[in-house]
């Protein structure tokens, strides 16, 4: 009997730990997609690209020049300038005098003694003269004159317009745009990035369609095994029941530490804005995306190149990894060498220092930095929705927590539960025994 209920519960973990392995090769193809996805939609490629936005604005002149005409308003706004321009020219030169000292001075420099002599007989006469022409009143009436004469030549001055906007485009738009895109487009074998955006889209959604079968399978079946370690400890006896819950917890560590813990994903979902009275539209593009397991986090720190994120990277090595397995595999040892439970390093080990692998602290940790960084996300992409009328954001935060946080709390939760069960039954009275609080007598 009790080999038949070890065989049952040990094909229950051997099936869950094949479904983590499936689960974990479809979160690394589906995490490259992501990246690939994220990679090629990246805001540096839309809002943030100047030969896009080239080709937009050129696009909007374009479509513009051909319908180009001067307006009424535009000749009278003309004809303001004009005025304007001759009233400053009447109040430098003629209200002021200068204008007859540089006449004046321009005789001067002439090397005739006699043209000299007449400049200063006549310039008071100059002077009086300019004041009887009254040039400022006729300004208005010049400045109608010049814009009439402009109007008449509207349609050359149109067709010059047109014709140099046409050419700037033109050599604007020969000139070839290398993108950056290549190389993802060329390993996906996709013609352009609209292409490669649905294709990718459809592969992603195809995956985790996958993920969630495998994740209840895997979560499902470790969890049975475990209800059932405790449930039949009276026919398997405690250490066997200890053994098989140990190899639960420790399928949950593996696939806790190598599955992806947090989804930091900020995007712009579209961009309208009107420019030139044309409509301007950006598609989706990632703001930032990041997604990591402790692992990937732990090998990030550990190459980088500042001594403190080395120091980092060895604590949550050493914390999150080391200390969980060494703690599983001296439980096992304590409970089945008699001779070295007196062994002080080993207590401190399973009962005291496990307290300290941080371990739940670490889940803690994982939630209170999704919490923070979505706030964060939230306030700063919902601060960026209000910019305007003639500019509308919509944007939309996709982080969340992943599958890694999942498996790691409930590696947690089950390590606990063992080392109470280890530590009641062999450290408190008969009348506290594990067994008997459970089921009744044992070995």
């Amino acid at each position: 009997m009790k080999y038949f209920l070890i065989a049952i519960i040990s094909g229950l973990i051997g099936f869950s730990a094949w479904s983590g392995h499936k689960l974990y090769t479809i979160t690394e193809t589906e995490n490259k997609l992501k990246y690939d996805y994220a990679d090629v939609n990246l805001i540096k490629y839309g809002l943030f690209n100047i030969d896009l936005w080239k080709t937009k604005i050129f696009g909007i002149l374009e479509k513009q020049t051909g319908s180009f005409k001067l307006k009424a308003s535009d000749f009278n706004a003309i004809q303001r300038e004009v005025e304007k321009y001759l009233l400053e020219l009447h109040e430098d030169y003629f209200a002021s005098g200068k204008i007859v000292d540089l006449i004046a001075e321009s005789e001067m420099d002439n090397k005739n003694a006699v043209g000299k002599l007449l400049m200063g007989i006549f310039k008071g006469k100059i002077e009086k003269q300019l004041e009887q022409i009254d040039f400022k009143s006729k300004i208005p009436n010049l400045a109608k004159q010049l814009t009439n004469e402009l109007k008449k030549k509207s349609p050359e001055i149109q067709k010059a317009i047109t014709s140099k906007i046409s050419a700037m485009i033109a050599a604007e738009t020969e000139k070839e745009i290398v993108d950056q895109r290549q190389v993802i487009l060329d390993k996906y074998e996709a013609d352009n990035v609209d292409n490669l955006t649905v294709q990718l889209k459809e592969s992603i959604s195809a995956l985790q369609s996958q993920k969630k079968q495998w994740i209840t399978y895997s979560i499902g079946g470790l969890l049975f095994a475990f209800l059932l370690s405790l449930l039949l400890i009276k026919w398997m006896t405690f250490r066997l029941s200890m053994v098989m819950s140990t190899l639960v917890a420790t399928v949950f560590l593996v696939l806790g530490i190598s599955l992806p813990m947090i989804v930091l994903d900020a995007r712009l979902s579209k961009v309208d804005l009107t420019i030139l009275g044309e409509a301007v539209h950006f598609d989706e593009q990632f703001m930032y995306y990041q997604s990591k397991s402790i692992i990937d986090v732990t090998r990030t720190l550990l190459e980088g190149n500042g001594m403190d994120l080395k120091i980092v990277g060895l604590l949550i090595l050493l914390f999150s990894i080391v200390l969980p397995f060494s703690k599983m595999l001296t439980s096992l040892i304590y409970m089945y060498a008699k001779k070295i439970r007196s062994i002080k390093f080993l207590e401190v080990l399973i009962f005291h220092l496990g307290k300290w692998s941080m371990a739940d602290v670490f889940v803690v940790a994982i939630f209170m930095s999704y919490i923070g960084f979505y706030g964060l996300l939230n306030s700063q992409l919902g601060a960026m929705e209000n910019q305007g009328d003639n500019l509308a954001l919509d944007t939309i935060n996709y982080s969340s927590l992943a599958p890694g946080v999942i498996y790691f709390t409930l590696y947690c939760l089950i390590s606990i539960m063992i080392s109470t069960f280890i530590h009641r039954r062999y450290h408190k009275k008969p009348e506290d025994d594990l067994s008997k609080i459970i089921v009744g007598n044992s070995q």
